[in-house]
C-alpha cells in the first residue's frame, strides 16, 4: 500500500498530503519535493504516513508568496529558518537577478527580431532559407545559435530608454494619461510647496518620464512650443478596443485605427497639451520595420 495512502491512523489528526494538495493547489509530488529537500517537512504518523498540522499550512502560505516573487527554494529554506533573513532583503535581491534576467531577454528579443526582418548582420532568414535549401537552413541555425551564444548585457551597454516628455502642467498631464490613455500611475514629485516637479507613468515595459518645462536646459511644452518634435507609440494588445476606450473617455482622435503599410494597425490621438501620440498592434504574420511616421488615411 502507498506510502500516502488514505488509511485509518488514529495518530494522524492533521491533513494528510492529497488532502494538503487539493486545499493549496499544489501536487502529491510537488509537496514530496518540499518535504525532501526541507523546505516543507511533514511530521510522520506513528504508522510512517506524512500528516500536517496548522504551522505547516503557515509555512506553506509563506513559501507560497515567495514563489510567486521568483525566489529559489533553496533561498526559501535558508529564508524561512535565518532568523537574520527579511524580506526587503530578499525582494532586493531577487530584483537585481530579475532586473538581469529581463534585460537578456529584450536583447535576445532584440536579435531574433533582426533575424527575422534582416536588421542583424548578413543577409535575412527569410531571404538565405529556400524550399529544402539545406545550405540556408544550415546558415540560420549558425547564426541562431551566435545569438543565443551571446546574451551577456556589458557593463557600458546601454541598457534600457527612458521616455521623457516636457508639460507646462505635470499634475494634469499625469491625471490624463493615466485616466483617457489608460497608462499605469506612477508617482508625482512635489517641491516644497506642493507643485509637481516630476512625475511618472508607465507601460509594462518601461517608464515613461514627465518633466517640467526647462527654459534652461532648452525644453519647452508642445502647448506654449504650438508643435512637437516627436511623438510617442505605444503597442497595445487590441488597438481597437483601446481606441473606443479612449474615445469614451474624451479623448481627441487625429485618425481612426487603420491597417499601414509598415505592418501594425495604429490610430493617432492628442495627448494632454496637444501633441501627437500613436496605439497600435502589430499585424499577424508581418515583420515590424522601423516606423517612418504615421501614415494617416
Amino acid at each position: 500500500m502507498p506510502e500516502d495512502a488514505d488509511v485509518a491512523d488514529p495518530d494522524a489528526t492533521g491533513w494528510r498530503v492529497g488532502e494538503l494538495a487539493d486545499l493549496s493547489g499544489l501536487t502529491v509530488r510537488a509537496l514530496h519535493h518540499y518535504d525532501e529537500i526541507g523546505v516543507l517537512r511533514a511530521d510522520r504518523t506513528a504508522a510512517g504516513h506524512r500528516v500536517y498540522r496548522r504551522a505547516h499550512l503557515e509555512r506553506l502560505y509563506r513559501i507560497s508568496v515567495l514563489r510567486r516573487f521568483g525566489t529559489p527554494l533553496e533561498e526559501i529554506g535558508r529564508a524561512l529558518d535565518d532568523p537574520a533573513w527579511t524580506m526587503d532583503g530578499a525582494l532586493r535581491g531577487h530584483l537585481v537577478a530579475l532586473e538581469d534576467e529581463v534585460l537578456r531577454t529584450e536583447r535576445l528579443l532584440h536579435r531574433l527580431g533582426g533575424l527575422r526582418t534582416g536588421s542583424a548582420p548578413g543577409p535575412a532568414a527569410a531571404d538565405v532559407v529556400g524550399p529544402g535549401d539545406r545550405a540556408g537552413d544550415i546558415e540560420v541555425c549558425r547564426r541562431l545559435l551566435a545569438v543565443l551564444e551571446d546574451t551577456a548585457v556589458a557593463r557600458t551597454e546601454p541598457l534600457r530608454r527612458i521616455a521623457v516628455l516636457v508639460y507646462q502642467d505635470l499634475e494634469r498631464a499625469h491625471e490624463h494619461l493615466v485616466r483617457v490613455f489608460g497608462l499605469e500611475p506612477g508617482p508625482l514629485h512635489r517641491d516644497s510647496d506642493g507643485t509637481v516637479v516630476q512625475a511618472e507613468v508607465r507601460t509594462a515595459d518601461g517608464v515613461v518620464m514627465l518633466h517640467r518645462v526647462a527654459p534652461e536646459w532648452g525644453l519647452c511644452s508642445p502647448a506654449t512650443l504650438g508643435a512637437a518634435t516627436g511623438m510617442l507609440v505605444v503597442t497595445v494588445q487590441d488597438v481597437d478596443a483601446h481606441h473606443a476606450g479612449v474615445v469614451a473617455r474624451g479623448g481627441t482622435v487625429t485618425y481612426p485605427p487603420t491597417d499601414q503599410e509598415y505592418g501594425a494597425r495604429e490610430y493617432g490621438v492628442l495627448g494632454p497639451e496637444g501633441e501627437p501620440w500613436s496605439f497600435w498592434t502589430p499585424l499577424p504574420e508581418r515583420p515590424l520595420p522601423a516606423r517612418r511616421g504615421p501614415q494617416t488615411t
